[in-house]
């Protein structure tokens, strides 16, 4: 919820502290997300991308690092 919420409150003229604000929450969810497809990759182990909503998952995690990464390069 607090990860929509945070997406939901981006908007245009947003000043510099909201921005830093957003952009540290992002990182911080991705880093929870992260740590969570680590734990569902060591339960589940080789089984893990046999299900479809651990596929969505971790694209949606790599998809995440690559935004981070892209942000931090233009800044």
């Amino acid at each position: 919820m607090f990860n929509i919420l945070s997406m939901a409150i981006e908007h245009e003229n947003m000043n510099g502290f909201w921005i830093l604000l957003i952009n540290d929450f992002a990182t911080i969810f991705t880093v929870v997300f992260i740590i969570e497809m680590i734990l569902k990759l060591i339960a589940f182990g080789g089984s893990y991308f046999n299900y479809g909503w651990n596929k969505f998952d971790f694209f949606v995690v790599c998809a995440a690092i690559f935004d981070i990464i892209l942000n931090n390069l233009n800044s």
